[in-house]
């Protein structure tokens, strides 16, 4: 017996005990090469903090700008100007003096604030150049962005449309320019309006540089260097993942491969004990269930193949015994022994084995014949209870000489089903032939017919001596027969499985009632499924 045994309980929990671990690694790696690869880009942008809080607050508020370090708000490469109430330049870290309209400074955007502009550019079907600006709400917790208003501008930067609240008809190209966050170096630039320690009111405009060609290609060759880093981390991760599913599938499948190539080769008593995940537990219990029911059915097998001798000897036991005595007699009759009364009586006991042989025949015939797979019923609906009258009316002379009583329960009703007459006549041929063979004189027959929603069912029972228990499992077997039928030579013992046959054939299914009512000794049963 082979045996494998691992701690794990279920194969799901195995595969998501496993598949957390292989999670936990690849996002630890994934973090690790993410922060280094975030920490190599602010090396690089060294980006403004756009939504942050506003540094040297107290410079700022006490007029030290030349102590002021703007770099974390602006990045390395921005610069600010500081405009006192009049928005006049007092203070800028650039080279370059600008000068500020009020109505410039009043379109540059506030800093930190949601509402942004952004201007497109278009040719109407007439070839006219219009200007949209869509003015957008954003939230910088959620990322969320909203279109708030529209204005639609000529060439001349002249308001044609607008759906916003406000009064302006004409702008020019440099308050277009900072209405959508740019200065006229192409810096991005925001206000920020504050009131100093010494009561007056001050401006801050910051200008911040966005993304350079220098910067661009190095963005570009660090990304060429963490996206294959990325990839090689995740590929060798789940290689890694991936073999040692493999090695904890593949050592059950291939204890299991090993015992069915021992069961091919002839090991019929292979069987696998193993303990593990309950899948493969059922694998390896089915496959358990299988050797067991191969043996069983090579036992089977070799039983049927013994029946099969002993029913070929038995046929040619109830063939030559006839036979025999036939021959004995013909003989006799040839060779003028006895008188005219004598050889009269050889002569009927010819007739009557001639008789009983043919019908033996005719009943081996039969069983072959419905075992032949092309064999097929003639099926024709009508009323059964109709049919089952008309039958029994026939065969009524005869249960009457053979001196028993019948007794029959057929409703008024028709009971429509598709059968075939000839054959179900047979069934009931060989069932009351049965009742008639082996019980005595006096004995009832009782028949009755009745229907449920999905069934019809015919009872045949009687009161007479019963069937002996030792063949009543075996009762449908061809060639089963009690053992004084057997000693008498009174049946073949195909009766009652030529007549299963034919019920199996309708669809239904013959089969002994176990239990008695306190009257009735043997009771067949015929139970036929309705058609829908």
């Amino acid at each position: 017996m082979k045996r494998y045994q691992t701690k794990d309980k279920s194969l799901y929990v195995l595969l998501i005990k496993n598949y957390v671990v292989f999670t936990l690694v690849m996002a630890i790696l994934m973090l690790i090469l993410y922060f280094a690869e975030g920490w190599a880009e602010r090396r690089i942008l060294q980006p403004p903090r756009r939504n942050g809080a506003l540094g040297g607050q107290n410079l700022l508020l006490s007029g030290e700008f030349e102590k002021l370090s703007m770099e974390k708000l602006l990045g390395t490469s921005g610069y600010f100007e500081i405009l006192d109430k009049e928005q006049q330049l007092i203070y800028s870290d650039a080279e370059e003096q600008r000068t500020y309209t009020p109505k410039e400074i009043s379109y540059i955007p506030a800093y930190g604030t949601p509402l942004t502009y952004e201007a497109t550019e278009y040719s109407t079907k007439d070839n006219e150049k219009q200007i949209l600006i869509t003015c957008k709400r954003h939230e910088w917790d959620t990322g969320y962005e909203d279109n708030v208003s529209y204005m639609i501008l000529n060439e001349k930067y002249q308001v044609i449309s607008t759906t916003a609240d406000t009064n302006v008809r004409q702008f020019s190209k440099m308050e277009l320019d900072y209405l959508t966050g740019k200065d006229r170096t192409g810096y991005e630039i925001c206000k920020y309006e504050y009131t100093g320690n010494d009561g007056e009111k001050y401006t801050l405009l910051m200008h911040i540089k966005g993304m350079d060609r220098q910067r661009y290609r190095q963005l570009l060759s660090l990304w060429r260097i963490f996206i294959p880093l990325y990839i090689a981390v995740y590929v060798i991760i789940t290689i890694g993942f991936t073999v040692y599913i493999h090695r904890k599938v593949k050592e059950p499948l291939d204890l299991l491969n090993e015992g069915i190539l021992n069961f091919a080769e002839g090991e019929r008593e292979t069987e696998l004990s193993y303990r593990g995940p309950k899948e493969f537990e059922t694998i390896f219990s089915s496959f358990n269930k299988m050797a067991r029911q191969l043996r069983e059915s090579e036992e089977a097998k070799e039983r049927l193949i013994m029946e099969k001798q002993r029913m070929m000897a038995d046929i040619s036991h109830d063939l030559k015994t006839p036979i025999t005595v036939i021959a004995g007699y013909a003989k006799a009759v040839f060779d003028g022994l006895g008188d005219p009364e004598t050889q009269k009586q050889y002569l009927g006991t010819i007739i009557q084995k001639a008789d009983n042989l043919t019908r033996q025949i005719n009943t081996f015939y039969d069983y072959s014949k419905l075992e032949h797979p092309e064999f097929a019923l003639v099926k024709k609906k009508q009323d059964f209870a109709e049919f089952l009258r008309t039958y029994l009316a026939g065969r009524y002379d005869e249960i009457e000489l053979a001196e028993f009583r019948l007794e029959v329960e057929i409703p008024e009703e028709q009971i429509l089903h598709s059968f075939d007459e000839v054959q179900f006549g047979r069934v009931l041929d060989n069932i009351l032939a049965n009742a008639l063979k082996h019980n005595p004189k006096g004995t009832t027959i009782y028949i009755t017919l009745q229907q449920t929603e999905r069934t019809i069912q015919i009872e045949v029972g009687d009161n007479g001596v019963g069937i002996p228990e030792e063949i009543k499992e075996q009762l449908f077997d061809p060639f089963t027969v009690g053992d004084d039928s057997r000693h008498n030579r009174q049946g073949s013992g195909l009766g009652l499985a030529v007549a299963a046959k034919i019920v199996e054939l309708h669809g239904g299914a013959l089969f002994l009632e176990k239990a008695g009512n306190g009257y009735i000794s043997t009771l067949f049963v015929i139970r036929l499924m309705k058609e829908k």
